[in-house]
């Protein structure tokens, strides 16, 4: 992001504190505040130019057109008001903070593009029923081109600022809005090249019979429709619960990784709360013969540089293992190797025996992919001869 030159740069360097710590909630809100703001302005002038001129030249099309940029300055504000509620701190009723309202906020900006296209499914079925076409003034034809032009060009550089703001700082509310405006784009360009083809066929006193703008119309709202419906899908998963990126794990286990008293690790899970709070257990494996204090003063320690560099609440889960019992390791070594010769990316960890008369009690959490369905406890039976009673838990991995 250095060194690079843009209006967004700018603007961010000049309005937002600290603009480069995108993990400070305070400056998120800053970006979701300025990149609302823009969305508010812009909206409001094209909303303006394209109604006054839609009045004038009697254009259906073109009002329409402006209702429908009134609806995304109710987006922008949606947002606005979407990343001031995620600032508020946790309180009794919302111990995890309230940072999620930004993904409703979202989910509003979805339901508003999917609401707008099918009003303008039905505005252009209408308009093809009744063959409407638009008379066309000369004197106002310039006018009426010279503000679609320039309404597209606010619009293109509206969805460039959400775009890149989006980016900047993880944010689903600004995607939604971004697609959102990349619509309207198509929406005014259509009509713009509809306005030009009728404008040129009146001149040359030629009718077609059926309303071009109608029929553009239709399939510029079922685009848009679909548009809402992938957006109302992609920001419903972080509320369902989705995997955390793999390359974000990867970072606090290289953290794990610098403790050679740390064996392992397995049973890793996460639950978000936004884009900046992460609440994460796993399950550490660890020499017995340590002493709890020792292993409790280690733990301590990987959580606090693991919430102190990634804004993560860490709880470590401490599994002992016994690193001179020669039965377990060869069972496990044993199972191990069958496993990553015949199978792809299922694992087992947490190991144990409970050894009691003739047949011992073998245990241990075997991670399978979640369309895996077939049961292994026979094949693993038959690599002991039946020495062992296996018992299995299956689980999934969670990122």
């Amino acid at each position: 992001m250095k060194g690079e030159k843009s209006m967004i740069n700018y603007l961010r360097k000049k309005y937002i504190n600290n603009y480069e710590n995108i993990k400070d909630k305070d400056v998120r809100l800053q970006y979701g505040v300025l990149a609302s703001i823009i969305g508010v302005v812009s909206n409001f002038i094209v909303f303006c130019s394209k109604l006054i001129i839609g009045i004038i030249s009697f254009s259906v099309a073109i009002i329409s057109d402006a209702i429908n940029n009134l609806s995304d300055m109710a987006s922008s504000i949606v947002s606005l008001i979407g990343f001031k509620m995620a600032k508020k701190k946790p309180d009794e009723d919302h111990p995890f903070g309230h940072e999620r309202i930004e993904y409703i906020s979202g989910l509003i900006v979805s339901l508003i593009i999917i609401v707008v296209g099918v009003v303008l499914v039905f505005t252009s079925i209408y308009k093809i029923i009744k063959n409407e076409t638009e008379i066309i003034d000369d004197k106002y034809f310039i006018i009426n081109v010279i503000i679609l032009g320039v309404s597209i060009l606010i619009k293109m550089y509206q969805a460039h600022a959400y775009h890149k703001i989006a980016k900047i700082i993880s944010s689903i509310s600004l995607k939604a809005n971004f697609r959102d405006s990349l619509n309207d784009v198509m929406v005014t360009s259509t009509i713009l090249i509809a306005f030009i083809i009728e404008y040129v066929l009146n001149i040359n006193n030629i009718t077609i019979p059926f309303s071009l703008d109608g029929a553009l119309g239709i399939l510029v709202s079922i685009f848009i429709i679909c548009t809402g419906i992938s957006l109302l899908k992609e920001e419903s998963n972080p509320l369902i619960g989705t995997k955390l990126n793999k390359e974000y794990i990867d970072e606090v286990i290289s953290i794990i990784k610098k403790y050679p008293d740390i064996i392992n690790y397995h049973d890793i899970m996460c639950h978000t709360y936004g884009e900046n709070k992460c609440y994460m257990t796993i399950h550490l494996e660890v020499d017995k013969n340590n002493s709890l204090e020792y292993i409790h003063n280690i733990i301590d320690e990987i959580e606090y540089i693991v919430k102190k560099n990634y804004n993560i609440e860490l709880t470590s889960h401490i599994d002992p293992i016994d690193l001179n019992d020669s039965e377990l390791i060869e069972i496990k070594d044993k199972i191990n190797n069958y496993l990553n010769t015949n199978y792809e990316n299922i694992t087992i960890h947490d190991v144990r025996i409970i050894r009691r008369g003739n047949k011992s009690l073998v245990l241990f959490d075997m991670i399978t992919p979640f369309d895996f369905k077939k049961d292994l406890k026979e094949e693993i039976n038959k690599l002991f001869d039946d020495k062992y009673e296996f018992m299995i838990n299956i689980d999934h991995p969670y990122y």
